[in-house]
């Protein structure tokens, strides 16, 4: 399988740019090749080996490079690191991701304090980004197609419902709902089709799942919109709690991989 290649790029490829090198080579293992470069190279801080040994980091091959020198060269990913760096993005226009990570300069601090702040930032933004990226992507749902569906407020509150419950049928949700099951079906259609969710038979009942292929960015943006909105559907789980005839799936859901936000 063929790497794919990671550029962090900075304004001196001093201390940023080289404390991400390292965390990304360190976190993600052999499945990335990472670059590190700069506008106006400076050389390594020393600051940046003392963060990196703390934390038990390899700092073996940092060294400070230009920007220029790389042109010409593909990145699956560059990720600038600093407002200067960002408006460069046009030497790798080619690349597949231009994304931008806005960190401050820890150089102008006195000590390494402003280098374990930068270390820890960076190391919350590299988990994330692999954790998001760990895997094949599908192309079935979008980001604009996700949140066209999440702006209904109807279909919003199905997918918070069996985000929590993990798994519902339809006359669950007709109930707390308080809709037509035509309706409430027409939904479970659309997000069925789109890919958001899949059905699965037992016996009589047909339940309503996030799909197994979910990519993981997509379960993460639903975890967190229901961790950061808490009580939006209080009276739908009150509802549910209450329904004395109420289903429960008797299937295991070992594809359960909801993430916390």
């Amino acid at each position: 399988m063929m790497k794919k290649r990671i550029l962090f790029l900075c304004t001196g490829n001093s201390a940023r740019s080289q404390l991400a090198e390292a965390l990304m080579r360190h976190m993600a293992g052999e499945h990335y090749q990472v670059v590190s470069a700069g506008m106006k190279p400076e050389g390594v801080d020393p600051r940046v080996y003392q963060v990196l040994e703390q934390h038990g980091v390899c700092a073996d091959n940092l060294h400070s490079i230009s920007a220029a020198e790389l042109h010409e060269q593909h990145f699956d990913v560059v990720i600038t690191l600093c407002d200067r760096a960002s408006n460069e993005c046009a030497l790798f226009s080619d690349s597949d991701a231009l994304i931008h990570w806005d960190f401050k300069d820890p150089k102008s601090m006195e000590g390494i304090e402003g280098f374990e702040e930068a270390f820890e930032g960076l190391q919350a933004r590299i988990a994330l980004f692999l954790m998001l990226n760990g895997e094949e992507q599908s192309d079935v749902v979008g980001p604009v197609e996700l949140f066209k569906i999440m702006s209904d407020p109807l279909r919003l509150r199905i997918l918070m419902l069996i985000e929590d419950e993990l798994a519902l049928t339809v006359g669950d949700l007709t109930k707390v709902l308080e809709v037509s099951q035509p309706k409430v079906s027409r939904h479970l259609a659309l997000l069925r089709d789109g890919g958001v969710l899949q059905d699965q038979r037992e016996g009589l009942w047909i339940f309503y799942r996030l799909a197994d292929q979910l990519p993981v960015w997509i379960r993460h943006t639903l975890a967190t919109v229901r961790n950061g909105n808490p009580g939006l559907i209080n009276k739908e789980k009150l509802k549910l709690s209450q329904i004395k005839d109420r289903k429960k799936p008797g299937f295991s859901l070992k594809t359960d991989t909801r993430v916390s936000a």
